[in-house]
């Protein structure tokens, strides 16, 4: 893990540093999120801004995909794709995957939820689907993890009318992002503790925004970046 320093110095902000996106509405959260590609937006890349924050490996890569059925009665339908669930479900550990659900924060998909899974209407008339991940280890390249996923795709039975198929690109995870909090805190003071002494002795900094919720954006193919939308003023002692 190493600190991440994007743009020139910032001497003195009135406004905080813009996240990519609002920030998240959940705060300490200890589980698997989601970090969504579009996250890594030219705004927090921007030389306009000054953003202090980590960089560091994702610990995970998700594949969206969808398990649907055209069947022509509807009932047929869900139970084709609950057996095409129940396979992959017993298919997962030994491939080196997990099936995983939400929209924000990941719960692992097992034999005792998965038919809490709500169905939705496919894209064609008389389809049904279920939408959700499979998700892979990054240990290594994001190749690596990608295959396990395809290979893992490719492996699970049909059922009646019922298929599995991709439903977008990978997207990487973190696991309980607040837990770096402290060490993006340290970062930034030392960055505002710099800055201020550029000034001589008798310059300080005054720091805000450190109570504000992390923030974390897609920085690369296998990396995230986190930080929080600080703000800090150089003044005279």
């Amino acid at each position: 893990m190493r600190a991440y320093l994007i743009g020139a110095a910032l001497l003195a902000a009135t406004t905080p540093v813009h996240a990519p996106v609002h920030a998240q509405d959940n705060s300490n959260i200890e589980g698997e999120v989601v970090v969504t590609a579009q996250r890594a937006s030219a705004d927090y890349l921007s030389d306009e801004q000054t953003v202090v924050g980590l960089r560091r490996t994702a610990d995970s890569a998700i594949q969206p995909v969808q398990f649907t059925s055209d069947s022509r009665d509807e009932d047929m339908r869900k139970r084709e794709i609950h057996a095409m669930l129940e396979a992959a479900i017993g298919r997962a550990s030994a491939a080196g995957v997990d099936l995983v659900t939400g929209e924000f924060e990941l719960t692992r998909l097992t034999l005792a939820n998965y038919k809490d899974l709500v169905f939705g209407r496919g894209s064609r008339p008389d389809t049904s689907e279920i939408e959700l991940y499979v998700k892979a280890s990054l240990a290594g390249s994001v190749g690596s993890a990608q295959g396990r996923i395809d290979s893992f795709i490719k492996a699970v039975p049909p059922n009646g009318r019922a298929l599995l198929e991709k439903n977008g690109e990978i997207t990487l995870t973190i696991i309980n992002p607040d837990q770096y909090r402290p060490e993006i805190v340290k970062l930034v003071a030392a960055e505002a503790l710099k800055t201020a002494g550029a000034f001589g002795p008798d310059y300080g900094v005054e720091v805000a925004g450190l109570n504000e919720q992390l923030i974390w954006a897609q920085a690369s193919a296998t990396e995230v970046f986190l930080y929080i939308p600080y703000r800090f003023s150089v003044r005279p002692k």
